[in-house]
């Protein structure tokens, strides 16, 4: 790939408050999408992903040159038309996910060039997070009907333990005015997947020295998401038969955000016990 024609530089180096602005502009369009997908476990996660992204750059931002060949810099500008074009008829989380990962890919090869694109081999990875859909766990795994009947027998077992008088049969619980049916979508298989991006992103926003550590940060995501989710399906399977606002509510409201929240501040927590380990 030649480089770029010596006269054509000084139309280049722009100052590089013009990148960080056209880098601002691409963040805020992208939140403003996710925002009105209307799906708030997938804005905290762009938020958190940004916050990461950005985060990571700054060391590297006083010394970022142009160090781009021509043919790079056009496909970099290129996958940024691409970002506005797309923000422009994008709908629901299929067409927004993937427009951080273009943008981000766009203005690195603009800046960087090809060769400089393995430098921010963290920050494609973060960008990533965000274009796997949640649906690909459920695919992936495919555990969701046996996961729910598991969670049926342990949350059974746990009412009739404090003294409710609850039957299970299949993913059925049965009260004595009613019941609820613990369906594959409340396997919770979306909040398992949601919570080891989380860590991904806190492994990579904040390293950890010992590997075993860094092994055993997504399988404690993993049973802090399984744990909640129990939290969750008992709460509703009380509320079921007296309270249905309330179960509605916390089922399909913004209460079903609570849970996600808590579970992501209490792995935070353990997150943070983490790094306060290795600093001491």
């Amino acid at each position: 790939m030649k480089s770029l024609p010596a006269n054509l530089l000084p139309l280049l180096k722009v100052p590089q408050g013009w990148l960080l602005s056209l880098a601002t502009c691409l963040v805020v369009i992208h939140l403003t999408l996710a925002e009105r997908t209307g799906d708030s476990n997938f804005f905290g996660l762009s938020l958190l992903v940004w916050y990461a992204v950005f985060s990571r750059l700054q060391h590297q931002w006083p010394n970022l040159r142009w160090q781009s060949s021509l043919g790079a810099s056009l496909i970099g500008a290129g996958l940024i038309g691409v970002f506005l074009l797309r923000s422009l008829s994008a709908s629901g989380n299929v067409g927004v996910t993937i427009l951080p990962l273009l943008g981000g890919l766009g203005l690195a090869l603009f800046v960087s060039g090809f060769q400089g694109l393995k430098r921010y081999w963290r920050e494609f990875i973060l960008l990533g997070i965000l274009a796997i859909p949640g649906e690909l766990g459920i695919s992936i795994l495919n555990i969701s009907h046996t996961l729910a009947l598991v969670i049926t027998k342990i949350v059974g077992f746990l009412l009739w333990y404090i003294g409710f008088q609850v039957s299970v049969e299949g993913n059925h619980l049965y009260f004595q005015t009613g019941g609820i049916i613990v369906n594959d979508a409340c396997a919770g298989v979306n909040n398992l997947t949601y919570l080891v991006k989380v860590s991904v992103i806190f492994l990579l926003l904040f390293p950890l020295k010992s590997q075993k550590k860094r092994w055993i940060v997504p399988f404690v995501a993993l049973v802090l998401a399984f744990v909640m989710n129990l939290f969750r399906v008992a709460l509703l399977a009380v509320l079921s038969p007296s309270f249905p606002g309330a179960f509605e509510y916390w089922h399909e409201g913004q209460g079903s955000f609570v849970f996600t929240l808590v579970i992501v501040i209490l792995f935070g927590c353990f997150y943070l016990s983490l790094l306060r380990q290795e600093t001491t």
